[in-house]
Formats: structure tokens, sequence, C-alpha cells
């Protein structure tokens, strides 16, 4: 399996080596999709990144968005695997992203995920 760089983060700092084999025991039932957007961002460039980011800066403060995403997370995985997946990605966009695929199945629509389509 290949990892990724936020995968690789996420393991570094949870001290937990096993979350790189066994990431279903520490992402919950969604644990694919994670590693799957993980992998995509491996694969973005820089343009597309800054594209990203100005698409999550248009977006404003959205805190009530961003606490209903952060919620749906730690119920589904936790606070400790929270807050170690939140900064597994390199950026508030691509960790508010993750924890959208985190708890997506506790969350009616997503918000963030949708800033990383038609690059």
């Amino acid at each position: 399996m290949k990892i990724s760089r936020a995968h690789k983060n996420f393991a570094a700092r949870l001290r937990h080596q096993t979350s790189l084999e066994y990431p279903e025991r520490f992402l919950g039932p969604n644990w694919k999709d994670v590693l799957n957007f993980w992998l995509y961002l491996d694969t973005l460039s820089r343009e597309e990144l800054k594209i990203v980011h100005n698409r999550y800066c248009a977006l404003g403060w959205a805190e009530s968005l961003k606490n209903l995403t952060l919620n749906a997370a730690k119920v589904t995985i936790g606070y400790e695997y929270e807050d170690a997946a939140w900064l597994a990605p390199t950026s508030f966009a691509s960790a508010y992203a993750t924890l959208e695929l985190i708890g997506s199945h506790n969350l009616e629509a997503f918000t963030f995920l949708p800033l990383f389509l038609n690059l």
C-alpha cells in the first residue's frame, strides 16, 4: 500500500506506527476515503493548491460549518485521533476536508471537500 505524506504525518503525530498498517482502527469507517484523499493531495501542484486556498478563503470563517465538521469527526474517531487527523494534511482546507470524510456519515452535506473539485 502506498502511504501519503499526510498518512505519515498522522502516524507521527499519534506516535503509533500501527496506524500505517491498520488505518481503519484510527480513521473510522470511512478510512479508505480518507487515505484516497490524502493520496490525491500528494498529486496536486502548487497552482492547484493555491486555487484550493483561494476557494477556502472565499468561504470566510464559516465557524459553524467548521464546528459541525470537527464534531462529526470527534464523534466518529474521538478527540485524540481527530486532532492528529486534522493536523496531518498541510493546509486548513485539506484538514477540514479530511474531517468531513471521517465524519461524512454524520453530515448532511460537504463544504470543504468540494473545494478540491475541478482543479
